[in-house]
């Protein structure tokens, strides 16, 4: 699974692959963020990062 984020002032989108992708909204001190997990459960690997809502043009899922 992948998902590309794009970002405003970037031209290429930040890319998320793994078994597994959540996109949760997520809000910490009134700024809101969508907050990318992805595990690899082959490796036993999960990471999470943070994005700020306003800075994303679109969320594509392939």
């Amino acid at each position: 699974m992948e998902v590309q984020i794009f970002v405003n002032g970037k031209k290429e989108p930040l890319i998320y692959k793994g078994d597994r992708i959540d996109i949760l909204d997520f809000e910490i001190d009134s700024i809101k963020y969508k907050q990318i997990r992805y595990f690899n459960l082959k490796k036993g690997i999960s990471k999470s990062e943070f994005v700020q809502e306003n800075l994303i043009k679109k969320i594509v899922e392939k």
